[in-house]
Formats: C-alpha cells, sequence, structure tokens
C-alpha cells in the first residue's frame, strides 16, 4: 500500500519536462521529481520513509520473499478475476466493442490457469528444510486478505454495494469525452 501511495505521489509530482529529471544531477529522475516537487526537506523525507520501509528485507530475506511474493500474487489475482467472472458468466455476459471473438474462451482458461500456476509457485518456501524462520509466510497473509474481503463482502457489502456511479448523463460524458480526443489529437 505504501508502494501504491508513493508511485500516485511521484506520477501526480511530475512537473513541466522530464527529460530536466532524467539528467538531473542526481542521476535517479525519481528523486529528481520528489526534489523539484517539494522541495529538498521533502525529498530526503520521502527517500528516508522509502529507506526505513526497506529496512526489513536487509536482514530478513523471509520478509523479503514474502513480500515480493504476495505482490505477484495480489497483482495476478487482481487481473484474472475479470477474466474469471467473464468466463464463468458464459452467454449471458454482454461483450464490449473489442473481443478477441472465438479465441476469447481458450485465452480467458489459459490465462486462469497461469494465475493458478504462479499463485502456487509464489507460495511455496523458497528455502529448506522449512523452519518457523524460513517459511514462507505468503499464503498465510493472501488467505487472510481473502477471508477478510470474502467476508466482508458475504456479510455485509452485496447487501449495500452497487458498483461506480456514473457522474454525468450520457450527453455530458460524450461531451467530455470528445474534448479528449480533441485535445489528444485523435
Amino acid at each position: 500500500m505504501a508502494g501504491f501511495v508513493l508511485l500516485v505521489a511521484v506520477t501526480f509530482a511530475i512537473h513541466g519536462d522530464y527529460n530536466s529529471a532524467v539528467i538531473s544531477p542526481t542521476g535517479v529522475p525519481p528523486v529528481q521529481i520528489w526534489l523539484d516537487a517539494v522541495g529538498r526537506t521533502g525529498g530526503e523525507l520521502l527517500l528516508i520513509i522509502a529507506f526505513v520501509l526497506g529496512l526489513p528485507y536487509l536482514g530478513n530475506s523471509t520478509a523479503y520473499f514474502a513480500v515480493t511474493s504476495i505482490a505477484t500474487i495480489g497483482l495476478y489475482i487482481a487481473y484474472v478475476i475479470t477474466t474469471l467472472l467473464r468466463r464463468l458468466a458464459g452467454a449471458g455476459f454482454a461483450g464490449g466493442p473489442w473481443s478477441l471473438g472465438r479465441w476469447s474462451a481458450v485465452v480467458g482458461w489459459i490465462g486462469i490457469a497461469w494465475v493458478a500456476f504462479i499463485t502456487v509457485l509464489f507460495m511455496l518456501p523458497e528455502v529448506s528444510p522449512i523452519t518457523w524462520k524460513t517459511f514462507n509466510y505468503a499464503p498465510v497473509a493472501v488467505g487472510v486478505v481473502l477471508l477478510y474481503s470474502g467476508g466482508y463482502w458475504l456479510l455485509s457489502a452485496r447487501k449495500w454495494f452497487t458498483g461506480p456511479r456514473v457522474q454525468g448523463s450520457a450527453t455530458e460524458l460524450e461531451r467530455i469525452e470528445a474534448g479528449l480526443q480533441a485535445s489528444s489529437g485523435k
């Protein structure tokens, strides 16, 4: 989560010419972006927060492997959920303007199988013998997140969550999209 917040902050902090950040004296474009956006003190504080978050990995490779595994598993699962829901919907699914046509089912199921395989792979221990110190805690963390989010959905959210709400009428949205296309030169 901290990494996501940091990436969003960096993205919003890019000012003007990115090339000046690439050839900065720091030699590290993200650092220059932070320095430009929040000044030297703020940039150094961000670098200290990032350094502190990385400290546990220096003394414990198990923590590093667990966090990397959890992040990878989380990303794969997040991306494949929509594909799985699409495949489970069957003929009742109303497709959009872009489709793989007759290959859609094959590609979808291959993607789902790949995520199942890679999820198991990233949950395996990295070393042997397995002890409390070398145990891969990714299955525990992913299990806790899945139990919490699934339980929350079953006990509460499914009763009130209706999905994102459209802001504005169809005409207003078309006008906004036309303006965006005109400004991007398409």
